[in-house]
């Protein structure tokens, strides 16, 4: 009984300690896995500002349709000016493109190619939030107008169960951002996310 005893002890201490080391550790692996979800869709919508920032230098206002997006960015092209020549120290570059010793030219590249190029960019997955289940994000545009200007604005965002699915929900509590994230914003000309 004694030798018994002596063997299922152990066995029973180490069990403890796995359930106890266990316990602890499960809301940092979920703190871990909702921090690496928030930072992939934080990038996404990088992406977006990205991607709308070049819509507008193109067209002069963002777009409210992430399919027209990401339409933008495989199928169309932005224009790079590139300049021929040195600019004298006693003049202006505009003085020296009016006396022709510096010329411009511009050149028109894709825009995925200027944009995400130095990544394979999935440009498809773009409307989409990560680790949703193919959730889109929401995204609005339009102007608002400052004194006698109108400047264009846009908003992306998504809600925070959109992209903790799958994620024990009694551990939320270790989760600390109370709104979802965005980029963007619909009643100030700002580019800046929340999470910046």
């Amino acid at each position: 009984m004694k030798t018994a005893f002596q063997i299922l002890l152990p066995i029973v201490i180490l069990i403890l300690v796995y359930l106890i080391y266990d316990s602890i550790m499960e809301p940092v692996r979920f703190r871990q896995e909702a921090r690496h979800r928030e930072s992939r869709v934080i990038e996404r919508l990088k992406d977006i500002r990205t991607a709308q920032v070049a819509h507008r230098s193109r067209y002069g206002k963002f777009t409210g349709d992430l399919d027209s997006l990401a339409d933008f960015i495989k199928y169309d092209s932005l224009a790079i000016v590139m300049a021929t020549g040195t600019v004298p120290d006693t003049l202006t570059e505009s003085k020296a493109v009016e006396l022709g010793i510096v010329q411009r030219d511009t050149a028109w590249i894709p825009a995925k190619d200027s944009l995400f190029a130095k990544k394979r960019y999935p440009v498809d997955s773009l409307p989409y939030i990560p680790f949703s289940d193919g959730e889109r994000f929401t995204m609005r545009a339009g102007k608002i107008e400052r004194g006698l200007v109108e400047l264009p604005v846009f908003e992306a965002s998504c809600e925070i169960p959109d992209y903790m699915r799958g994620l024990e929900d009694e551990y939320r509590i270790y989760y600390t951002r109370e709104e979802g994230l965005k980029v963007g914003s619909m009643i100030e000309a700002s580019l800046d996310g929340n999470w910046e």
